[in-house]
């Protein structure tokens, strides 16, 4: 029986909640760290550590990955993660110095990676990707941003400690959805190597700068960002905020990724994908002129239709299933959101913010041109003319 009609929708659907219920206690973490750091006992300048160690890692790890998923199997080891991960959030209310913190966040960082990838391969080998990859992320993204929702009230009513438990009993769930999952298994040839990647295409080359800028610095200075831009604005008030814009982001994740992949599907995914980028980029140029929540809304609009299709992009349509591409596509994904996250941690403090942010944004300009660019290449990029 062919694999694509067999598994349906409702296993990329439970694979994607195994991942959406164990990210409870990670969201809250960003928008909970960089501002209660002294909080934890967690110095200021290891917060970039703390906050991209977990990405650090699946650079090294996503291609072993692959070669794990070939050897035993996708249920496997989604249930081994999902285990791992709820272990982890527990661990941050635990945790009593920095080598307890970076073992954790490892913990998570590996976990994650299965569970992403192994979500990845569920939804690949639906026939219509785009909309199987669109679902998968949505629903993934609902336990983010219940998380992020949630983190006001649990900051004001709950100690740094019990807010962790709480969130780790919350994450439990994972486990039933990773059990239910059927044991495909990847048979998609691996590269030879278990840790090398390929030059980035520029595909993944926009991929790397994005998740520099949006994975990596703005999600962790939004709050900072608040503070400067606005007299008088406590600590409390500046984490609620920076906590509702990035619960918008993991809103807009579940709402738009569903139908930016139907678009996908309907207009083809290099349409989709350019659309989404040129927004983006407009964004981010309202961001560094002064319209912080504005500029927030447009980039967390249009990253998550982009982020939702990229995998499919990079996968060769006429292939069955490759995982491979995708996990090297992650990968640069994981290499920019780990450089960005440690250039916001050293940028909490900098007078020099706002000047990084709009040199990164000038470059993210400069390769959306170079990847349109002719007018009448861009013509063909955008409405696919032949």
């Amino acid at each position: 029986m062919n694999v694509q009609e067999e598994i349906g929708l409702k296993t990329p659907a439970f694979a994607a909640l195994t991942l959406a219920f164990a990210s409870f206690g990670d969201a809250f973490l960003y928008a909970f760290l960089p501002i209660n750091s002294n909080v934890v006992g967690v110095p200021v300048t290891w917060v970039g550590l703390l906050l991209s160690i977990n990405r650090l890692v699946r650079i090294f790890s996503n291609m072993l990955i692959v070669h794990l998923f070939a050897k035993y199997g996708l249920r496997r080891l989604m249930i081994i993660a999902a285990c791992i991960a709820i272990t982890s959030t527990l661990g941050y209310g635990v945790a009593s110095g920095i080598l307890t913190w970076l073992a954790f966040r490892i913990c998570w960082g590996l976990s994650f990676s299965v569970m992403r990838i192994g979500t990845l391969g569920y939804a690949l080998q639906q026939k219509k990707r785009g909309l199987a990859l669109g679902v998968s992320k949505s629903l993934q993204e609902t336990g983010p941003m219940v998380s992020l929702f949630a983190a006001p009230f649990l900051i004001s009513y709950f100690h740094s400690e019990a807010i962790f438990y709480i969130l780790a009993l919350l994450s439990v769930p994972a486990l039933y959805f990773a059990w239910n999952l059927p044991a495909v298994e990847d048979k998609t040839p691996v590269p030879t190597s278990r840790w090398s990647i390929r030059w980035p295409t520029m595909l993944n080359l926009i991929t790397l700068v994005s998740a520099i800028l949006i994975e990596g610095i703005l999600i962790v200075v939004l709050g900072i960002l608040f503070l400067k831009d606005r007299e008088n604005i406590s600590l409390l008030n500046a984490t609620a905020l920076a906590a509702f814009y990035l619960a918008y982001r993991r809103v807009c994740a579940v709402v738009l990724s569903s139908a930016g992949g139907w678009l996908a599907d309907k207009f083809g995914m290099n349409r989709t994908f350019n659309i989404s980028i040129i927004f983006i980029v407009t964004g981010l140029i309202v961001i560094v002129s002064g319209w912080i929540g504005t500029g927030a809304v447009l980039v967390f609009t249009f990253y998550s239709i982009n982020a939702a299709i990229t995998p499919g992009s990079v996968v060769n349509p006429d292939d069955n299933h490759s995982l491979a591409a995708v996990a090297e596509n992650a990968t640069w994904r994981d290499i920019g959101a780990a450089t960005g996250t440690l250039m916001g941690g050293v940028l909490i403090s900098s007078q020099y913010l706002n000047g990084i942010l709009t040199i990164g944004t000038f470059v993210f300009t400069c390769l959306l041109l170079i990847h349109m660019g002719t007018a009448r290449k861009a013509a063909k990029l955008l409405y696919l003319w032949k």
